[in-house]
């Protein structure tokens, strides 16, 4: 996982985050590997940048995807288990992940319950939304 942590830039102390209130972070897993995210958030996002596998979580099970898809995950008791099952290229999968813990840090709280199932977007249906409002 690689954190695009900007705390220090405006002065946040205690909390990794990229703006005051989301935390933004790549995740890269090899062919065959896995691994693991963590966050006390009320919903995570990950985008699929390249490579197909799944995502899993004790909460909601597992989640497949391939490059282009979107996924969200609302707040979960653990970690999500990321599996890279194949790679066109680069030997992985990459996602961009983003979460509301820095908020919710902030605000002194911790999700009590999923508000929203799991949705996934696939990248199909994501480009098709954009040709209709083009």
């Amino acid at each position: 996982i690689i954190p695009f942590d900007l705390s220090a830039l405006m002065d946040i102390e205690g909390t990794a985050c990229t703006s005051p209130n989301l935390m933004a972070s790549f995740i890269r897993v090899k062919v065959d590997e896995s691994v693991e995210s963590h966050a006390a958030a009320t919903s995570q996002a990950f985008y699929v940048i390249r490579g197909s596998g799944m995502s899993s979580t004790e909460d909601f099970g597992s989640i497949s995807w391939s490059a282009g898809d979107l996924f969200v995950l609302p707040a979960v008791s653990g970690a999500v288990t990321h599996t890279c099952t194949s790679a066109e290229e680069h030997g992985g999968a990459a996602m961009y992940w983003i979460h509301d813990g820095p908020l919710l840090d902030y605000l002194g709280v911790r999700p009590s319950r999923p508000r929203f199932q799991p949705t996934m977007f696939k990248r199909e249906d994501l480009l098709a939304k954009v040709e209709e409002i083009k």
